[in-house]
């Protein structure tokens, strides 16, 4: 495995993580001092992990293999997000829960490790 192909995928698992964590905290807020239903929560959620794993995939993604790449970051920012939100929480969920998440999440990877690589860079 080359060191470029480990730093791009690493680089998009942080970012990832790391707007994700971000935006969890801050729709966090806005649930609080809008008191929004508990019916928005979960597809907020999701949208945000797919807002996620996308940018981690458009800001670190170069060359080839796009769909590995994107795959290996939807499904390592899908499994240590949750894990992560476990820990804070204190619960998880059922292991047919983390499955399927980890599943959907490595799919939208390689979808946006494909489009990733090909979108024009100016150099």
């Amino acid at each position: 495995m080359q060191k470029s192909f480990l730093m791009q995928v690493v680089k998009g698992v942080i970012f990832g993580v790391a707007f994700i964590l971000a935006g969890v905290l801050l729709f966090a807020f806005i649930v609080e001092v809008a008191s929004l239903s508990d019916k928005v929560i979960k597809p907020i959620n999701q949208v945000i992990k797919l807002i996620a794993i996308f940018g981690g995939c458009a800001i670190a993604i170069r060359g080839e293999k796009g769909f590995l790449k994107g795959g290996i970051i939807g499904l390592a920012v899908t499994i240590i997000s949750y894990v992560l939100f476990g820990i804070i929480g204190g619960a998880f969920g059922s292991f047919a829960v983390i499955l399927t998440d980890a599943l959907c999440g490595m799919v939208m990877g390689v979808i946006s490790g494909v489009i990733s690589v090909n979108i024009p860079r100016k150099a």
